[in-house]
């Protein structure tokens, strides 16, 4: 009897020992199918962006690139050969330029290895060895780098006068993509022919060996398999027998947002591995959060790669550039970085500064708001152990107070708060309002008791009239009558308050159809009465009086005009203005405000030499001289955040002070952020204040101030409507309407 329950006990204990092994086994199968299916997650970001770079190579390379030949055709299908929309087109080239000339101008670092070839020769050995770089592509997908660079390199390149090197390029990713990579390279005879005959190896996880490219297949996150890789290849910098090999090799190695989606804690021990090799450099981009998760391209950002289950897992850790820079100075003695807007306009050579003229020439462009945006939430960071090999030649131009930290690259701009000014959210319009105005760069201003929005860009050009009703939360369609003159769909044009009536002028139809027609509006219906001097489009308006409205800019580069015209809404009739004082030239987007009472205005912001773009730092003070068709110009003040394309402003009295409140755009010298994006200018004594956007807006419906429209409501408060960006290939957003109280 005693042994028999003893028996049974101990077959319980075993069925309960088998159960509990069952679910390990059963938690261990689901974690691997998950991991699984993350790394496939990950491995699908290469499908698309490979047809966007493919996009680029197709529109751009012929004209801008030939040397480097087509190659990303060998990896796409015909049939996802797409075309990509200009802005990430552009997106796209500035990022393979970015890392392209990066690594040339490291390659071309001449005097990498000489103190240790000196070395050489004092003890009596040959200093006269070629130079060896290892370039290795972490995370390399399709990208076919190393077949263009080897291409260039047997049409007899020259590093930066650096001939007498051997380049070998190693790319490296997940085993499932590099063997598919190698049935394409099989597929291909231009590849194949390229980089020449297969070579045996001694590594397993080597799938293609040739003697200037190999493609092995690593999970990164392995870090044992990936530290067995780099002993396997590369010299260690501090091997004792290897000071004669080590002296003439230069590794460096290339993550392009591959990096990005292991955590902090798989991703860095890459870099620290990386480091330890023989004159070791480091080029990564990646993600960056300057604002913050809560801003607008942020929040579509990080919502955008969580939606395609593979989030982006190292941009919260490391935000900024000072945070990215810290990183990787635990591993590497120097480090420098660039947002990718201020490597379109730093890294590009001068004498490549034609390139970007030929760019428009190649496709038309006007996303300039979009593109820069963009650009400063991806940075390119190189980090070596030499500090000759360092690549940036201009230094940034640190104009305004920010932190002790300078590699904190303007990223907190410190500004007293305006208390007197407040921004919130306007509850009273319901969502199915809003949406209404879900359209970017169109034309508003208010007439009587009611805001009208007209035109700007939906899913394509609109001539719709929007009414927002402020006094009862309202917004609705103008019903279009046929009799009237419709104006024809189009965006970045003038609605003006000159009278009795809205006054539109300009604007345009896609990039380079520009508009010169002028119509009226009287809260009911369209009137066409006229043109302009000149085609115009992002010009600025404002009125002077109630029968005169001063226009600035907006002209074809193409035509020689007068920047500056009065238009007599009662006549028509225009009249040109000759410039005294400061010159201006002609300007895009810029900002225009004119206080009546005083007879003065001011001017800051806006673009000219659309190509680059080149935006103005200054603001000035004007006055116009009816009598004798001048207006006289003085720069008061010149200030990085003056330097803003697409910037709203007005000016408002707070206690017997004038401001000049500046509310949004897009700035070229930093990226504006909730403490920055709109300020008021004390204009007596030249002093920014900030006007905080406070966590309870950011966190409900972060404002996107891009193509918006500012309209005063009364003397001490004003709305934004309207306005939005496509944030490169994330998705849209859209602003709500928003309330500035002052």
């Amino acid at each position: 009897m005693t042994t028999t329950k003893v028996k049974t006990s101990s077959l319980e204990t075993l069925s309960k020992q088998q159960q509990q092994q069952q679910q390990q086994q059963k938690r261990k199968e689901k974690e691997q199918r998950r991991k699984h299916y993350n790394d496939q997650q990950v491995q699908g970001t290469n499908n698309s962006s490979i047809v966007s770079k493919r996009s680029v190579e197709k529109l751009y390379f012929a004209q801008l690139h030939p040397e480097l030949g087509t190659w990303f055709s060998e990896f796409v299908p015909s049939s996802r050969r797409d075309r990509r929309s200009p802005a990430i087109n552009r997106g796209y080239w500035i990022r393979m330029e970015s890392v392209r000339q990066t690594l040339y101008k490291i390659i071309g670092s001449s005097q990498w290895g000489e103190q240790d070839v000196e070395a050489h020769v004092e003890r009596g050995e040959s200093g006269e060895k070629k130079k060896v770089v290892n370039v290795v592509n972490l995370g390399c997908g399709f990208d076919p780098l190393p077949f263009q660079v080897l291409s260039i390199r047997n049409k007899g390149f020259n590093w930066g006068g650096n001939d007498e090197i051997d380049v070998n390029f190693f790319d490296i990713d997940y085993p499932d993509l590099v063997q598919e990579k190698y049935a394409m390279i099989q597929k291909s005879q231009k590849i194949k022919q390229l980089i020449g005959e297969e070579l045996p190896t001694d590594d397993a996880m080597c799938k293609l060996n040739t003697v200037n490219y190999k493609l092995i297949g690593c999970d990164l996150k392995n870090l044992t398999q990936y530290q067995h890789i780099v002993d396997h290849f590369f010299t260690q910098k501090n091997a004792p027998s290897s000071l004669s090999k080590s002296s003439n090799e230069m590794n460096v190695f290339i993550a392009e947002v591959s990096l990005a989606y292991m955590k902090p804690q798989c991703a860095n021990p890459v870099i620290e591995i990386s480091s330890n090799t023989a004159n070791s450099n480091f080029i990564i981009l990646e993600q960056i959060m300057p604002d913050g998760a809560q801003n607008a391209f942020a929040t579509k950002m990080l919502y955008h790669f969580a939606h395609l289950r593979n989030p982006i897992q190292c941009v919260e850790q490391y935000p900024t550039k000072s945070l990215q820079l810290s990183r990787f100075e635990q591993y590497y003695k120097f480090a420098e970085v660039r947002n990718l807007f201020e490597n379109w306009q730093l890294l590009i050579e001068e004498e490549e500064q034609e390139v970007k003229s030929k760019m428009m020439q190649v496709e038309e462009f006007d996303e300039w708001e979009e593109f820069i945006l963009f650009c400063q939430h991806y940075i390119v960071l190189h980090a070596t152990n030499d500090e000759l090999q360092l690549v940036y030649d201009e230094k940034l131009n640190l104009d305004f107070q920010v932190d002790d930290d300078v590699d904190a690259q303007k990223e907190a701009v410190v500004l007293q708060v305006d208390e007197e000014v407040k921004l919130s959210i306007d509850d009273r319009f319901d969502n199915d309002d809003v949406d209404l105005l879900q359209v970017k760069f169109p034309a508003c201003s208010k007439l009587n008791e009611n805001i009208y929005v007209h035109g700007g860009l939906k899913q394509t050009r609109t001539n719709e009239t929007i009414i927002v009703d402020y006094e009862f939360g309202k917004v609705g369609k103008l019903l279009q009558h046929e009799s009237t003159h419709i104006p024809q769909p189009r965006m970045c044009h003038q609605l003006t308050n000159v009278g009795a009536n809205l006054l539109l002028t300009g604007g345009r139809t896609r990039p380079g159809d520009v508009k010169d027609d002028i119509y009226t509006f009287d809260g009911h219906n369209w009137f066409r009465v006229g043109q302009l001097d000149a085609p115009r489009a992002r010009h600025s308006a404002v009125a002077i009086n109630d029968d005169t409205l001063l226009i600035f800019g907006g002209l074809p580069e193409t035509l020689s005009r007068d920047p500056f015209i009065l238009l007599n809404a009662k006549t028509n009739k225009i009249q040109t203005l000759e410039i005294r004082g400061e010159y201006i030239d002609n300007m895009y987007s810029a900002t225009l405000v004119f206080n009546q009472e005083k007879r003065e205005g001011y001017i800051y912001g806006g673009f000219n030499e659309s190509h680059l773009p080149r935006v103005n730092d200054r603001l000035y003070k004007f006055t116009i001289n009816h009598d004798s068709n001048q207006i006289t110009l003085d720069v008061i003040l010149q200030h990085p955040m003056f330097a803003r394309i697409g910037s709203q402003g007005q000016l408002i009295d707070n206690n017997h002070e004038e401001k000049l409140l500046i509310v949004g755009g897009v700035c070229s010298e930093t990226i504006l952020t909730n403490k920055t994006s709109i300020l008021t200018l004390q204009l007596d004594k030249l002093t920014f204040k900030s006007v905080e956007i406070p966590s309870s807006v950011s966190i409900k419906h972060p404002p996107i101030f891009i193509g918006f429209g500012l309209v005063s409501l009364n003397s001490h408060s004003s709305l934004i409507v309207g306005g939005g960006a496509v944030c490169y290939s994330f998705g849209s957003c859209y602003n709500c309407i928003y309330k500035l109280e002052y």
